[in-house]
């Protein structure tokens, strides 16, 4: 029978094994704090020429990217997950006399 914790967890006395599981749960918000820390930081690597505001958050497959609604409007565009946004920003834009 294979359980939710650990094998090492398992063999723990009952008072160790809260402990064991609190530490764990840690360890795994400091990953994916990490992982958060550098998906923000990655925002200076490849748009040092657009302004903060212009970009936005957005997902392809699922995977966070940063996209610049302004310099990258129709090469990751069609490629983006659709949300509300997105829907928004693939309709013609009508011109005006």
């Amino acid at each position: 029978m294979v359980k939710n914790t650990p094998f090492l967890i398992r063999n723990l006395p009952n008072d160790k094994k809260e402990e064991a599981k609190n530490d764990l749960n840690t360890i795994e918000t400091i990953y994916n704090l990490q992982k958060e820390l550098e998906f923000y930081k990655s925002i200076f690597k490849r748009y040092t020429n657009s302004a903060i505001f212009n970009l936005s958050i957005k997902t392809i497959n699922g995977k966070r990217i940063w996209y610049d609604k302004v310099m990258d409007r129709m090469n990751l565009l069609d490629h983006l997950d659709e949300d509300e946004e997105v829907i928004e920003w693939k309709k013609p834009i009508r011109c005006e006399r």
